[in-house]
């Protein structure tokens, strides 16, 4: 009769057992998770990239101009254009502290710099702000001439760290001479 009982009470703990740790076969669950990741808008960015225009474009209109486009028999003076900005780079970052670790700024396309060319400069609210001179050819035969179309691209690339992040930037502004 022991031999019953132990046997008995060995077969109730090594079913509690059974029961109490189970396979896993009947208790696995599903879980349907995404993750949607989008770039932040050039305005919102850690470094946020603040453009004169929406579209990217330093626009030069000789109403706008720094003076030149005057025209004597035939020969004008191209119309000038001074401090232009193109953007001005913001630190949006948490820290607040983002600072400018490689900066270049280049002009492609015809000779339309003058005095400065395009350059970077400390501003007191912002990381840097890009800004150029620029010229715009003109066309008459005496007095205030017509502006003629041009255009040309400034190129800006550098590298931007609070220490923690690092920040690339690679971005193209197009500079365009309106015609009157």
């Amino acid at each position: 009769m022991r031999w019953s009982i132990y046997l008995g009470v060995g077969l109730i703990i090594s079913g509690a057992i059974l029961v109490a740790v189970s396979s896993g076969a009947f208790d696995a669950t599903l879980a349907d998770r995404g993750v949607e990741i989008e770039t932040a808008s050039d305005d919102d960015a850690l470094l946020g990239l603040n453009y004169s225009t929406s579209d990217r474009t330093v626009t030069l209109e000789s109403g706008d101009s720094n003076g030149g486009g005057f025209c004597l028999f035939g020969g004008c003076s191209s119309y000038r254009y001074n401090d232009r900005k193109a953007v001005l780079l913001e630190d949006n970052a948490p820290s607040g502290e983002l600072t400018m670790e490689t900066l270049s700024v280049n002009f492609q396309g015809p000779d339309m710099t003058r005095r400065n060319g395009v350059r970077y400069d400390q501003t007191p609210n912002g990381i840097r702000i890009v800004l150029g001179d620029f010229s715009c050819p003109a066309e008459g035969d005496w007095g205030f001439g017509d502006q003629q179309q041009q255009s040309g691209t400034i190129i800006v690339d550098g590298v931007f760290s609070d220490g923690t992040v690092t920040v690339g930037l690679e971005r193209e502004i197009d500079v365009e001479c309106v015609p009157d």
